[in-house]
């Protein structure tokens, strides 16, 4: 072929994180439907150029892809898959990612380019609940509230084969961010990071169904010492009554698992 087709970068060491959901009827229904639900009739959206189709398809074959199949048929990768059915957490680029959009500092104040007017940026209602649960929330040792965006990733091929990614779905909330150990120091991927957290995340998705878990691998630094770090975003309107209720089940979460990771890692693995 003589156009070259764009990749995703495969996933390392998943035979940890795939057994996970392979043990668990609940997690492998929900796959199967969020698969389904994109080929169904109403979600589904063919390709306007059959000879684009066709590369992408014998390229698939070729280069054993199934990234590649998946985001022609479907507009996601296997990895998104598992993300949309909510079985692993959205990857977390960092504090300035786009990925959540972090709208306040560590401090609570607003950055710079948001607006405060009611209809652009910030309203001033998520601003003052935003203070509010600042205010009356204590956060656990390294941890810190953001008021920020989630955003769901389409990803999808473009005329010239090449991989074009949007975000869609914005959901904002309060994002509570906590540290954990430094899992790449200890020679794992991020996909068998991702089993290490399962069952923090499976109790998460439990107590709280409509949150977004992230999590990323090296994205904090603090006195030269990289660490890991786990993100659950609460939409505003959906848990505005319950916003502090819920902060106190994730913290508990959270911090149970950080305990568990900082005895496999090591106690110098994350000062507290």
């Amino acid at each position: 072929m003589n156009q070259t087709i764009s990749k995703i970068p495969r996933e390392e060491a998943v035979e940890a994180i795939f057994s996970k959901i392979l043990q668990s009827p609940n997690a492998c229904a929900r796959l199967s439907e969020i698969f389904y639900e994109h080929l169904d009739d109403d979600n589904r959206i063919p390709d306007s150029d059959p000879e684009q189709f066709a590369k992408i398809f014998f390229s698939a074959y070729e280069n054993q892809d199934i990234n590649a199949l998946l985001l022609e048929v479907c507009q996601r990768s296997m990895f998104d898959l598992l993300r949309e059915a909510y079985l692993i957490p959205k990857r977390f680029n960092g504090k300035a990612g786009m990925n959540p959009l972090l709208l306040t500092d560590a401090d609570g104040g607003l950055m710079e380019q948001v607006v405060t007017e009611e209809g652009k940026g910030v309203s001033h209602h998520e601003f003052a609940k935003f203070q509010e649960v600042l205010q009356n929330h204590h956060c656990a040792p390294r941890s810190r509230l953001y008021l920020a965006d989630g955003f769901d990733i389409i990803r999808s091929y473009t005329e010239q084969l090449n991989i074009e990614e949007k975000l869609c779905n914005r959901r904002r909330g309060i994002l509570a961010l906590y540290a954990l150990p430094d899992t790449a120091a200890l020679g794992m991927s991020e996909a068998q990071a991702y089993a290490i957290i399962w069952d923090a995340f499976c109790s998460i998705q439990k107590s709280a169904p409509s949150s977004m878990v992230y999590y990323g691998q090296e994205t904090g630094s603090k006195d030269g010492q990289k660490y890991d770090e786990v993100g659950i975003l609460l939409p505003i309107h959906e848990f505005e009554k319950q916003m502090l209720h819920h902060l106190e089940e994730v913290d508990g979460i959270v911090l149970s698992c950080r305990e568990k990771m900082i005895k496999q890692a090591g106690k110098d693995s994350l000062p507290l």
